[in-house]
């Protein structure tokens, strides 16, 4: 059961390493990309199962269980507002013989910035509510 648990965490650090790289990309220009949403799926999954896990072993205090549904809550913010964006990116996509820049750059703002804020701050407040509920 340690194994599946490692792998799990692992999985874990995984999801939130590609929600903090893929906004750190896109920081100048931010947007929510295919990665982020995936990551944050990944985040609530993996979450969950984890929480699980932590239930099976015994009797978590209540703090662990609060600070687990609070973590759970904020995945699930994060997942809906990455899942939010990323249709928002779809439906700005350029179409065949859009305004386009010498540098080929389209010359529109990316329709899903604050979601990629808003999913960005949900994911560090989780790691923050993990870092401090442990």
């Amino acid at each position: 059961m340690e194994i599946v648990q490692n792998i799990l965490v692992l999985l874990h650090l995984i999801g939130m390493a590609m929600i903090v790289g893929g906004y750190l990309v896109t920081v100048k220009a931010p947007r929510v990309l295919p990665g982020m949403l995936h990551a944050a799926g990944l985040q609530v999954v993996t979450g969950i199962l984890l929480f699980g896990m932590l239930e099976m072993q015994g009797n978590p205090t209540m703090s662990l269980r609060a600070g687990a549904g609070i973590k759970i809550l904020l995945g699930l913010v994060a997942l809906i507002v990455f899942i939010i964006g990323n249709k928002r990116e779809k439906a700005a996509a350029p179409a065949a013989g859009a305004d386009v820049a010498a540098d080929g750059a389209v010359k529109t703002a990316a329709p899903s910035a604050t979601m990629a804020h808003i999913g960005f701050g949900a994911a560090v407040l989780a790691v923050l509510v993990a870092v401090f509920t442990l």
